[in-house]
């Protein structure tokens, strides 16, 4: 009753009008980094034609740096702390639903009269991830279907399309490949050839974005559904890059957000090639499509529509980082039009604490770390700005002043001249964490996460590491790095960049009760390529023998792995050494000895 009741008293003039259709583009892992956002680098024409023709929002910010924790809030229209769903894939197997009268606003759409979809066959050639990742549990989908086909002739839409290009693991773009020397990386990474290389892998995966987002409006001007739809371009969480996701910096948390609307429509706040700069978080985008749709926002939701004839502009934004995978962490922050406010409560947790998938799958971290170590194989140093993202401790408090200091390289917070401003943001966070009783300053049970052992599992020894979210454990013993395999998935993994060419892996070790089945590779340009890969003929039977492997790659090499058959077993490794050719002999790069007899 409640929900109808909202519908009657939403304005009249959308209750007059002719439903809208509406559409989310919902891009992962990406920040504004768009050509209509001032990249001259990379190639976005299908999404810089819809901020051409729209509203281009440039202040536009997630609530949180990681999709799960993120996601959960947009489609509940509440802060993610306020629901307890702060934590990386938390609730999956726990039966934990969301508080007494919060639903997901697709649930108020379907009231609304409205067909909601989670698409999958977006277009010709492109297809939606269909993807929720939420932190709670529902009875039954918050979705209709996965297609705006399927509605009954007549019915208005909301549909959603998810899209997977710009998530690591990137690809080239077969098409137009950007240029690595091209680009000029933040000053706060290295400005090497290898960061440059993984960074237009990333710019190569939005152009692979915007070429499926073209797809999917030329699908919609085909089915003459542009007339009367609502498009919404925006991202989950910031690019995964040191300093980006997982992390409360503008890299983490700042979202290109574009709207389109058609002019008929008349939508107040939106316009035909208009640049927004008021501060906009996506909680928001919740009340804002409920507002377009004709129905007004439940009172017990945060956000507020900033469309439409109630709509309201915001003066500050917060943003909230929690556990992501086997790091536990708890980071607040809040931002105003020119300063931001982070709050580290585990300063003690390091940016760089250790995290299998984080370690492997970011080259630009190998970089940094290997440089910060002096690996005799990278070249150069990191500068000071560079390295204090290495050190042991976070500071507890930072604070910047984003109109002078975009990249946020200078922290303020002992400074006087700043402390009226400092001490304005601190209220409104501790306001904001009282308010939303912030559910992340309770210790999370071990029940709520996807799979209990996680944390353990996941040890690391020299940097190698086995998968997230499989069974797999490596620990160290007095002469070697032990394997413990269990399940289907049984990867030991570590991230190294060096310059690629004629490789080779050479390691001992023996095996029990499971076979080696392959050793494989990845370059930065080539990084989950199922060709790269080699059998290694082991011998059974728990006796040390050495292995060699020879490989090629092309670029800079960045992972290495050992592929282990399914099943339970055990394996020991005496030591692994990595080598290139350089003429007629090899070049030792990098050796990881637990015993040498």
């Amino acid at each position: 009753m409640a929900c109808s009741a909202a519908v009657l008293s939403a304005p009249a003039a959308l209750r007059a009008a002719a439903k809208p259709n509406i559409v989310w583009l919902i891009g992962e892992d990406l920040c504004p980094d768009l050509g209509c956002y001032g990249n001259h680098v990379i190639q976005t024409p299908n999404l810089d034609r819809l901020a051409a023709d729209g509203t281009r929002f440039d202040h536009a910010y997630v609530t949180g740096p990681i999709c799960s924790p993120s996601r959960s809030a947009i489609m509940t229209g509440m802060w993610q702390i306020a629901i307890d769903a702060q934590n990386h894939r938390a609730h999956r197997s726990d039966g934990y639903r969301l508080p007494e009268g919060v639903q997901p606003f697709t649930h108020y759409l379907r009231q609304a009269g409205y067909h909601t979809s989670n698409v999958i066959t977006a277009a010709p050639g492109v297809r939606g991830t269909n993807k929720t990742d939420y932190n709670f549990n529902l009875n039954g989908s918050a979705f209709d279907g996965t297609d705006w086909n399927q509605r009954a002739p007549g019915q208005p839409f909301y549909a959603q399309i998810n899209f997977a290009q710009s998530h690591r693991v990137w690809k080239r773009d077969p098409l137009h490949p950007v240029d690595p020397d091209k680009i000029t990386p933040p000053p706060y990474y290295p400005n090497v050839p290898a960061v440059r290389e993984d960074w237009a892998m990333y710019y190569d995966s939005i152009q692979q974005l915007d070429t499926a987002i073209g797809k999917v409006l030329e699908r919609l001007e085909n089915e003459r559904l542009l007339e009367n739809a609502v498009i919404v371009f925006f991202g989950d969480n910031g690019r995964a890059m040191p300093r980006g996701k997982e992390y409360l910096y503008e890299g983490g948390i700042a979202t290109p957000l574009i709207v389109w609307t058609p002019p008929q429509l008349g939508i107040e706040g939106a316009g035909r090639g208009s640049v927004s700069k008021r501060l906009t978080s996506c909680i928001d985008l919740t009340a804002t499509t409920l507002e377009l749709a004709g129905i007004r926002t439940p009172a017990h939701m945060h956000g507020i529509p900033f469309l439409g004839p109630n709509r309201r502009d915001r003066d500050i934004v917060f943003a909230a980082r929690d556990r992501g995978d086997e790091t536990v962490d708890r980071i607040r922050c809040v931002r105003d039009a020119r300063h931001k406010y982070i709050r580290n409560y585990r300063p003690d947790v390091p940016y760089t604490a250790e995290n299998a998938d984080r370690d492997v799958e970011i080259p630009t971290l190998a970089i940094m770390r290997q440089m910060h170590s002096k690996e005799p194989f990278e070249k150069g140093r990191l500068n000071e700005l560079q390295a204090r993202f290495m050190a042991a401790r976070k500071p507890e408090e930072e604070f910047f002043d984003l109109e002078k200091d975009p990249h946020e390289t200078v922290n303020l917070v002992d400074s006087a001249s700043h402390r009226a401003a400092l001490q304005k943001l601190r209220g409104e966070m501790d306001r904001w964490i009282q308010q939303t009783r912030d559910t992340g300053a309770v210790p999370e049970k071990r029940s709520a996460i996807e799979r209990p052992n996680e944390i353990e599992n996941r040890v690391q020894v020299d940097g190698w590491c086995t998968r997230n979210y499989t069974d797999c454990v490596l620990s160290r013993t007095a002469s070697s790095m032990h394997v413990h395999c269990s399940g289907k998935v049984n990867l030991v993994r570590r991230s190294i960049v060096t310059e690629g060419g004629d490789m080779q892996i050479r390691f001992r070790a023996r095996f029990s009760g499971v076979a080696l089945k392959a050793f494989a590779w990845g370059a930065i340009t080539d990084f989950d390529n199922p060709k790269n890969a080699k059998p290694v003929d082991v011998v059974p039977g728990g006796e040390f023998r050495e292995y060699t492997v020879d490989f090629p790659v092309e670029g800079h090499l960045a992972k290495l792995t050992f592929d282990f058959a399914s099943g339970t077993g055990e394996a020991d490794f005496a030591w692994i050494a990595l080598f290139r050719r350089r003429g007629d002999h090899r070049e030792l790069i990098k050796e990881w000895k637990y015993n040498r007899t």
